[in-house]
């Protein structure tokens, strides 16, 4: 359950399988950006205007463990020239941008990226200055731009960080005290990673055959800056975690949640043909009423699948634990679960691997808890399904395309409640139409 399929094997035409994306994902993606000419442009302040040389040369020729950006693109990429956008007001640097933008010419056969070196981060302190930092990717959003934002100083900060490592381990040139160097190397390995997912790329797929079967995710957000209440967004996927589109809607209602469900089966429908079984992954528990509004839905699409809801909750679980008494660390295998009865499960979501008993567990210690219901037919609740039900929240949690580390939710109710936490910042709380809603900007 926990092997990936990543880009190819060198001089072979075999894909890669691996359970660490860290280590698979320098093989290459599984595919491609479905854009051929991809160029990329900065958009920065007029003090860091210079830090920009020196990020674009780690892009195109690699930094320690990282490779660069086309290995990880799978194609080459190159830069807009002319295109960049130096700003001189960092407190509200939205009408600079938007001037400048409104002057460039662009070509309608190439890819714009936006590399954002912000001096703003998402997590500022002043709701002002959060809301500035969306409303530029909204901007660009507009202008069919996907971006990748960088934090200015963290940057600055990891990249000293490594140069004082680096001179550390040369004074002590014994193996025993030397730190690792590079660490940034990472931080544009998500990043890269991150890129090609923004562009219609698959790093990694779950190693599993490809079913006619959808998964859709229901994720939702309070969101405290904007005094909105609970917003919510319904991704689908395909069984392999290929990514479709998803829907946006600003409030908690299940009629939008079941029109959205209804949509994804209309293009699933239109792309492939019908579906064998549908999958909800929903961030809390159903209650009948609204499962009656869903089915009754479907019911006018004349399908006759079984629906399975996989109720996961967002917080993990703490009030019942389960322990590894054979190992040190009492943490058990990731992908263990334990059934508590009345068809609700704890799932051990980890980094506790057995492929490397060197490997360090980062995170997660707590398990999930997840609750399993077919309304459409209780009899179809085997063992072998609920295993499989298990397994696929299991392995959904291991394409999170912002990073190479292992999450504790699958991506089923992680995206949705991202892009929730994100649209409220925007004008009107909607998303721009002009990006679309089958891409991932938001990671």
């Amino acid at each position: 359950s926990k092997r990936l399929v990543f880009g190819k094997k060198p001089n072979s035409n075999e894909n890669l399988i691996d359970v660490i994306p860290q280590w698979g994902i320098n093989a290459g993606p599984y595919s491609q950006p479905r854009h051929n000419n991809i160029q990329l442009f900065f958009i920065v302040s007029a003090a860091h205007k210079k830090h920009t040389i020196p990020l674009l040369d780690m892009l195109r020729n690699g930094y320690y463990n990282f490779k660069g950006l086309s290995k990880y693109l799978g194609i080459q990429f190159t830069t807009a020239p002319g295109f960049s956008i130096v700003f001189a007001d960092s407190n509200n640097p939205i009408p600079e941008i938007e001037e400048k933008l409104m002057s460039r010419s662009f070509d309608p056969g190439t890819k714009y990226f936006a590399i954002y070196l912000t001096p703003i981060s998402k997590y500022a302190p002043q709701k002002e200055q959060r809301i500035i930092y969306y409303r530029i990717k909204e901007l660009l959003l507009k202008w069919n731009i996907t971006s990748q934002c960088i934090e200015t100083d963290k940057m600055l900060r990891m990249l000293e960080d490594d140069r004082n490592v680096a001179e550390q381990n040369k004074m002590c040139p014994q193996t025993k005290y030397k730190k690792r160097e590079g660490n940034f190397a990472y931080t544009l390995q998500n990043i890269a990673i991150a890129i090609n997912a923004k562009l219609g790329g698959t790093p990694w797929r779950i190693a599993v055959p490809k079913y006619r079967e959808l998964i859709v995710g229901v994720g939702a957000f309070r969101h405290n800056d904007t005094n909105t209440q609970y917003i919510g967004s319904a991704f689908s996927f395909d069984n392999t975690g290929a990514f479709n589109s998803f829907e946006y809607f600003q409030k908690d209602e299940i009629k939008e949640l079941a029109g959205s469900i209804k949509d994804a089966i209309i293009q699933y429908k239109n792309a492939i043909q019908n579906p064998n079984r549908l999958i909800i992954h929903y961030y809390k528990e159903m209650r009948e009423d609204q499962v009656e509004i869903i089915e009754d839905t479907l019911s006018k699409l004349n399908l006759d699948i079984p629906i399975f809801v996989v109720t996961i909750n967002k917080t993990e679980a703490e009030d019942i634990i389960v322990f590894d008494d054979d190992f040190a660390e009492k943490m058990p295998y990731s992908g263990r679960y334990i059934n508590l009865g009345n068809n609700t499960f704890l799932l051990c979501n980890n980094t506790r691997y057995e492929v490397d008993k060197s490997q360090r567990i980062e995170s997660y210690p707590f398990p999930v808890k997840l609750k399993i219901k077919c309304p459409t037919d209780s009899t179809l609740l085997n063992q072998n399904t609920i295993q499989g039900l298990i397994d696929q929240v299991y392995q959904f949690s291991r394409i999170y395309w912002k990073s190479v580390k292992q999450q504790n939710l699958p991506v089923t109710i992680k995206y949705p409640e991202m892009v929730a936490s994100i649209a409220p910042y925007f004008s009107n709380g909607s998303i721009p139409i002009g990006i679309g809603k089958d891409n991932l900007w938001f990671l």
